[in-house]
């Protein structure tokens, strides 16, 4: 196994969006009338902001085919004065985002904490049956970028018999994590450049524990700080030594 450095605190950290995810079984419609009840002003959030979705259920019987489309309220959105917080609250998950510019995994961890304890004020004792951690990074690379990989160590390999001149890509992969029990998943898309004269990679790494019943919040945390440390492990696996010149 190649040798992996050590992660450190990046002053140009390239992430984009960091973010915790937490899912749950969904409850009773009336659930979504004690989510009303959650009130973030006092932490300076406005909102919320209603959150739909939209539901197709497609059916054929013999040469007739009927569509029906079911719409309606999941739940609310909530955004921090600075415009860098957005908890994203519906009946079966909590979702809280740090924009840019990101400040560190302990500012993240204590604010989404302090917004999940307020749900669990409203509705309480539901069991998690998914803990995720996904941190969006994009890279900005000088060019000319003659290789990608002077910058990235995952990349998707074309023939040799064919032109290696590349216009765009995306590509992902899921990949379990073992004996950690936890799984990744690993998105790399070519995007429009940040800058003049740059070239933009996204590099997206979502990982995530699933398929059992949390209902202590202590070990929902515990698990968090886990997947941190598997998240770092990624990107620093999927960066080389240049990106880090980079970014450091």
């Amino acid at each position: 196994m190649p040798f992996i450095p050590k992660h450190q605190h990046y002053v140009r950290a390239p992430i984009k969006e960091a973010l915790i995810g937490l899912g749950m079984d969904r409850p009773s419609s009336s659930a979504l009338a004690d989510l009303a009840r959650l009130d973030l002003s006092a932490r300076g959030y406005s909102g919320p902001r209603n959150i739909y979705r939209t539901q197709l259920e497609g059916r054929i019987e013999g040469d007739q085919a009927t569509a029906k489309a079911d719409h309606g309220q999941v739940g609310y959105q909530f955004i921090g004065e600075d415009g860098r917080h957005v908890a994203r609250i519906d009946l079966d998950s909590f979702a809280f985002s740090r924009l840019p510019p990101y400040d560190s995994w302990e500012q993240l961890r204590e604010e989404a904490h302090t917004i999940w304890n307020s749900y669990r004020s409203v509705i309480p004792g539901r069991a998690v049956t998914r803990v995720g951690l996904r941190y969006i990074n994009q890279i900005d690379m000088p060019q000319p970028v003659r290789d990608f990989r002077d910058y990235i160590r995952t990349y998707p390999e074309i023939s040799s018999d064919l032109p290696q001149a590349v216009a765009g890509f995306f590509f992902q992969v899921q990949i379990p994590l073992e004996p950690s029990g936890v799984f990744l998943s690993l998105t790399q898309a070519l995007v429009p450049p940040s800058a003049p004269n740059v070239t933009s990679v996204v590099l997206d790494i979502d990982v995530f524990r699933q398929g059992m019943r949390l209902e202590s919040d202590d070990e929902i945390w515990r698990i968090l700080d886990e997947l941190r440390l598997q998240k770092n492990l990624v990107f620093e696996s999927c960066i080389t030594d240049r990106t880090r010149e980079l970014i450091s």
